[in-house]
């Protein structure tokens, strides 16, 4: 059973962002913020001056109710004095809205309308006499309703919303808007209010958030340009020192200058360094075939005990003048879905880093264990550790501890980049278990495949 899979790298360079994108982006936000402000502060303005006109419109509707009431009175007014006038006593014809008069005794009220609740009545001269004309109920009723939206309460019982004084005799009364409307009016405009500000505030954190990103970014692009110029450096030396080397073996070997011992020792070092160069270039190459996903990863059931084996073996006889000290604990009979070329490219990472970075003389322990569904493998060397801060930037591409021109080790920050960029088309993960001054470890774990799984 096979599985193929590819890996794409999480970070892809679409172009470098520089100091100048920030400042262009910096300015853009600057003039977008005072945009936006100056939307918001208008928005407020332009509601609290609808808000305004609301009110004054209502205002102006009590008014013209109130205004209706008086010449409602004092039409009804002048049409009774009218009718007294054409047909003097208590018979003269009532006009409406007048459904009675009586005569006043006792002593004389002043003429003109007079209130008791809304209850009303009007009192003029009839010739020598007063009399007392009553309106019909109906025609009090109509003119104490207002038009929709307005009502008519007492003055004592008058709240905050604005309202007009009846005329006389009924200036204990005034007409306003209904509570409802004057609350709909405040409503629209808080509301109205609240939107703007909502917006404005979701717009502004929308743009810092963008500033973050953008700063964020800008640093990885700065730390990925100081990575890079690290890894320059790094290739550079790594190739300019055995090719230094491999030339002066050849100009001393083209030269005669040496017996048949020394140039036989020239010539073994010209190989270790073309090697080493051969080794360098196998590195690049195996970076761009796996981490960039030009290599799909192949993934079938295979022993990983032999795998492991096999790798450690290649890699002791390749180490051996360096008198390294590699102790294994690999359980046996251990089965994963792995690549083999890939996984042992891995491991083979692994190895060299804890040669490269162990002690001396430089110890190394390869541990393979199976935990239930999962397998964990180790690589434990006895170096100076790792420094805390850079734990979370080990496996990032180029990325080297320390400044290439101070540094000892040799190296191109490649080979854990590639080591994750393998595991993940794995399926499984990658990382330091543990480190300090006695030493890194390293671990890999992958799911276990069970015996009966890889023979069917």
């Amino acid at each position: 059973m096979t599985r193929r899979t590819g890996y794409t790298p999480e970070m892809r360079r679409q172009g470098q962002l520089t100091m100048r994108h920030l400042i262009v982006a910096v300015l853009a936000v600057i003039v977008v913020n005072a945009q936006l402000s100056w939307w918001i502060v208008f928005t407020i303005r332009e509601t609290r001056v609808r808000l305004h006109l609301e009110r004054r419109l209502m205002t102006a509707a009590s008014r013209l109710a109130a205004e209706h009431i008086r010449a409602e009175l004092a039409g009804a007014a002048d049409a009774l004095a009218s009718a007294l006038a054409g047909a003097p006593g208590l018979a003269a014809p009532l006009p409406p809205p007048f459904v009675r008069i009586e005569p006043l005794s006792g002593k004389q009220a002043p003429p003109g309308w007079t209130a008791s609740g809304r209850n009303l009545q009007l009192i003029v001269a009839a010739g020598q006499t007063r009399v007392r004309a009553i309106p019909a109920a109906a025609w009090i009723h109509r003119l104490m309703t207002p038009p929709e939206g307005l009502e008519i309460v007492s003055v004592s019982d008058a709240a905050r919303i604005p309202g007009v004084t009846l005329p006389p005799p009924l200036t204990s009364f005034q007409v306003r808007p209904t509570p409802q409307r004057w609350a709909q009016a405040l409503s629209m405009s808080r509301s109205h209010i609240l939107m703007v500000v909502s917006e404005g505030s979701f717009f502004a954190l929308l743009i810092f958030v963008m500033m973050g990103l953008l700063w964020i970014s800008l640093r990885r692009e700065l730390e990925l340009e100081r990575q890079h110029q690290n890894f320059l450096s790094a290739i550079t030396h790594e190739l300019k020192s055995p090719l230094a080397s491999v030339r002066l073996s050849l100009e001393t070997l083209l030269r005669r200058r040496a017996d048949e011992a020394t140039a036989k020792r020239f010539l073994e070092h010209a190989l270790e360094d073309t090697e080493r160069l051969g080794n360098l270039v196998e590195k690049v190459l195996e970076v761009t075939r796996y981490a960039t996903g030009r290599r799909a990863i192949t993934l079938d059931i295979d022993s990983l005990s032999f795998i492991v084996e096999e790798t450690v073996a290649a890699f002791t006889r390749r180490a051996a003048a360096t008198q390294v000290d590699i102790r294994t604990e690999i359980e046996p009979g251990i089965f994963a879905r792995v690549d083999r070329e890939a996984f042992s490219i891995a491991l083979s990472n692994l190895l060299e880093n804890a040669l490269k970075y162990g002690g001396d003389p430089p110890v190394i322990r390869v541990g393979l264990h199976a935990r239930e569904r999962q397998t964990t493998l180790t690589v434990e060397d006895n170096g100076h550790g790792i420094p805390e801060a850079d734990i979370p930037l080990i496996f990032d591409q180029f990325f080297r501890s320390g400044d290439e021109m101070t540094r000892t080790a040799s190296g191109t920050g490649l080979g854990l980049f590639l080591v994750k960029a393998i595991i993940t088309a794995h399926h499984g993960t990658v990382g330091v278990a543990s480190t300090g001054p006695h030493g890194t470890v390293f671990q890999i774990t992958l799911e276990r495949t069970n015996v009966e799984e890889s023979t069917e």
